[in-house]
């Protein structure tokens, strides 16, 4: 009796040596990345798929009546639930079924599957593609997929783009670069498909490239023999040029490819999961998942452009369909970040209490880059007109001719009076100061006007000084340039007035020195000066804030520019500018 069982018990050994599958249980630790009990087995579980939020992989577990049939498994709040098979699809019903793919014609709510099986009526026993629709009905049943796809040669692991546009798959016809290589097929305009074209030597080398998937950026991802070195499948990704092309394949690093089997890849948000073979797994092909891209992070900067604004605001970080994901505090220097994700569109959106009116928006496309992390330097700029610092310039015109008072209705009318009284216009050394006509008393209400304009903005500057929203002003600057016109001077002129002697302006001028041009547009500035401080004087609170005003006084002559009358060459020019 005890040798019968040994006899018996020796048979299952060898038998298992040969044709048994293991069942042991996923170690406690894991290889990195592998996704466990829920979706692995000791069986093959292998070649993923998402779509939607649907992950479809191919497994020879207990389940699958011991042969290749394809199992789904639901990603619920990111997790994946256990997998089952999925009777409603028209697929298991073939033998070695795998890779199944999807498109959803948006415009016709039309659903296509893809998938590769062994064709029931081919006398070599190869795979082809199939084809089914659903229109609302249920899947059609599934025909062999024309077109120069499928021949009475291997044609396995379809894909479709996401945009529905083009198809690719694996095939060992004659004519390839070698082993099993990659082709492409793409819709025309009646829906029909493409005679299909191997990838050519970019892609495709003389070992075997399978499964292939397009991602939503256009890289196109498959698993290759011949860039390894070590003769096992290694996952590739290409970068592409156009729709349809690509170039730059190469191997993705580790963990993602080892020295083990990679095969087939799967693009979920920013996972990419494969299937591999590895050592640590639960047995057989596991299924495996990884961080596709390195973190991102946009480094952000409000710029000024010297508006001298306070910068303290929000900038928000908006979704592509613009629903706010977080919001940031913006200091006066400018500066914010955010975490994101790759393969994203986000909306930066700025806003600044001081400035209710100004709403700056930027667009981002965050990269996805697998061999680092990346910093985004963004910069958000405020338009110059949005400034506390933007100079403003006036121009008083309507000097009467010779005379450096501006020409408002009280300095005329003081002007006339030292003419009626002998004071002006007896001596050859005042003869250049003429006497005013009629028509200066209409110049002399538009000088009036204009004045009052000046002070006024000059008080609001002073008061911008200490506006809140304010940063790094402190002082006004106004700077007065004095002209004349071209006419020449008497060489008996002289200044016949009091004399002056400023040290706050530097200008010195003592009765009697000769007049000239240059002097009499300096004099200009000057009384143009004392002028507005006077002005400025009798509004409340100017005392006080006096000492913020720096003023520049100039004289530059004659003014020589011949457009302009010589009404207007007469003139002062005065700019004032927060610094």
């Amino acid at each position: 009796m005890i040798k019968t069982l040994f006899y018996i018990s020796l048979i299952v050994i060898i038998s298992c040596l040969y044709s048994c599958k293991t069942t042991n249980p996923c170690p406690k630790e894991l290889e990195i990345g592998n996704l466990g009990t829920t979706l692995n087995t000791g069986y093959d579980d292998h070649l993923p798929v998402i779509y939607g939020n649907t992950l479809y992989f191919t497994s020879t577990r207990k389940e699958s009546d011991d042969r290749e049939q394809i199992f789904m498994s639901e990603i619920v709040d990111g997790k994946f639930t256990y997998p089952v098979i999925d009777k409603s699809l028209p697929i298991n019903d073939f033998q070695k079924t795998s890779s199944p793919t999807f498109f959803e014609n948006p415009k016709t709510g039309i659903k296509e599957l893809y998938f590769a099986a062994l064709n029931p009526k081919s006398k070599k026993g190869n795979r082809d593609i199939f084809f089914s629709v659903d229109s609302g009905q249920g899947w059609s049943k599934p025909v062999v997929l024309e077109y120069g796809i499928s021949t009475e040669y291997y044609e396995s692991h379809p894909t479709i783009s996401p945009d529905g546009s083009m198809l690719l798959f694996s095939s060992d016809r004659p004519g390839g670069v070698g082993d099993v290589d990659l082709y492409l097929s793409h819709r025309q305009a009646d829906g029909s498909w493409s005679n299909p074209v191997n990838l050519g030597n970019t892609i495709n080398t003389p070992k075997a490239e399978i499964a292939p998937v397009i991602a939503y950026d256009g890289s196109l991802f498959f698993s290759s023999k011949g860039y390894g070195g070590d003769s096992t499948f290694d996952i590739i990704r290409a970068e592409q040029l156009k729709p349809g092309v690509w170039q730059n394949p190469r191997p993705m690093k580790y963990p993602i490819n080892t020295k083990y089997d990679e095969a087939g890849t799967a693009i979920w948000d920013n996972k990419i999961i494969i299937s591999s073979n590895r050592s640590g797994g639960c047995g057989g092909y596991d299924i495996y998942s990884f961080d596709l891209c390195g973190p991102v992070e946009i480094a952000g900067e409000v710029v000024k452009n010297g508006s001298h604004i306070k910068l303290n605001g929000t900038v928000e970080l908006n979704s592509a369909d613009k629903q706010k994901i977080s919001e940031q505090p913006v200091g006066d220097d400018g500066k914010f970040h955010f975490p994101v994700e790759p393969g994203k569109i986000y909306t930066l959106k700025y806003s600044n209490t001081c400035l209710k009116d100004l709403y700056l928006e930027q667009t981002v496309n965050t990269p996805c880059n697998d061999t680092s992390s990346v910093k985004l330097i963004m910069k958000l700029n405020i338009p110059e007109q949005y400034t506390f610092s933007q100079p403003e310039e006036y121009i008083v015109p309507y000097f009467v001719t010779g005379y450096y008072y501006p020409n408002t209705t009280q300095n005329l009318q003081a002007l006339r009076m030292k003419f009626d009284y002998n004071l002006l216009g007896v001596s050859d050394t005042t003869n250049y100061i003429q006497y005013p006509s009629p028509e200066y008393d209409e110049y002399a209400k538009k000088v009036d006007e204009g004045i009052k304009e000046i002070v006024k903005f000059i008080l609001d500057k002073l008061q911008s000084l200490d506006d809140p929203c304010s940063s790094g002003l402190d002082s006004l600057t106004i700077h007065i340039t004095g002209y004349s016109d071209p006419r020449l001077l008497s060489d008996f002129a002289k200044y016949n007035d009091e004399p002056i002697d400023d040290e706050s302006t530097g200008i010195q001028v003592k009765r009697g020195d000769k007049m000239t041009n240059e002097l009499l547009s300096l004099l200009r500035a000057y009384n143009t000066e004392r002028l507005l401080q006077s002005k400025l004087e009798q509004e409340h609170g100017y005392i006080e804030q006096k000492d913020k005003i720096i003023w520049k006084i100039e004289g530059k002559g004659i003014d020589l520019k011949p457009e302009n009358s010589n009404d207007i060459r007469r003139r002062v020019e005065i700019k004032v500018e927060m610094k």
